[in-house]
């Protein structure tokens, strides 16, 4: 038995599908006139309104007219100079006193009172500033490898102090060094 008739696959196009695509694409190409015949439309009028504004504004020796155009997008805010020659002096900037930068305190500026406790990264002791007798906490770091350098864990802390604002967080007023490191 020779198969001469092949059976029909279901997704085969038929007359159907085939007229819906005839019908698609004059839709398509309506839409594409449409819009066409539209953007056409906008570039004749904007064409039309930019030679009004040429004869308006050959017209007029004062200016646009606020009841016939637009203001423009963006407006100037800053002053331009004046046209007799003087220019404007450049604002100087406010100052406002601020701790300068410098060299850190030694730690014998202080006198140890106690030793109040010790944590992972040092010990903290109360102490008194001599040159004003303000009562200070004072934190030794741990420096368990010193070959390493600084230990960023003190680095945290300190970071940590100086942008940290509460009432119960003792405020970070200045680091002080020491001569040795034990």
């Amino acid at each position: 038995m020779a198969m001469s008739n092949k059976a029909k696959s279901r997704w085969a196009d038929d007359e159907e599908d085939a007229a819906l695509d005839v019908q698609r694409k004059h839709e398509k190409e309506a839409k594409k006139k449409a819009k066409a015949e539209r953007q056409r439309k906008l570039e004749e009028e904007e064409a039309r309104r930019a030679a009004l504004v040429t004869i308006h504004t050959e017209d007029t020796v004062d200016g646009p007219n606020p009841d016939t155009e637009r203001p423009a997008k963006r407006r100037r805010l800053s002053p331009e100079p004046d046209a007799s020659g003087l220019e404007l002096q450049p604002t100087k900037l406010l100052r406002f006193p601020a701790p300068e930068w410098g060299p850190c305190r030694h730690f014998d500026n202080f006198e140890k009172l106690n030793h109040i406790e010790e944590g992972s990264y040092g010990w903290v002791s109360r102490a008194k500033e001599i040159t004003t007798g303000e009562i200070v906490a004072l934190k030794k770091l741990k420096m368990d490898n010193a070959n390493d350098g600084f230990p960023v864990t003190g680095l945290r802390e300190i970071q940590t102090l100086m942008a940290s604002r509460h009432p119960n967080i003792v405020a970070l007023r200045e680091i002080v060094m020491g001569d040795k490191l034990s």
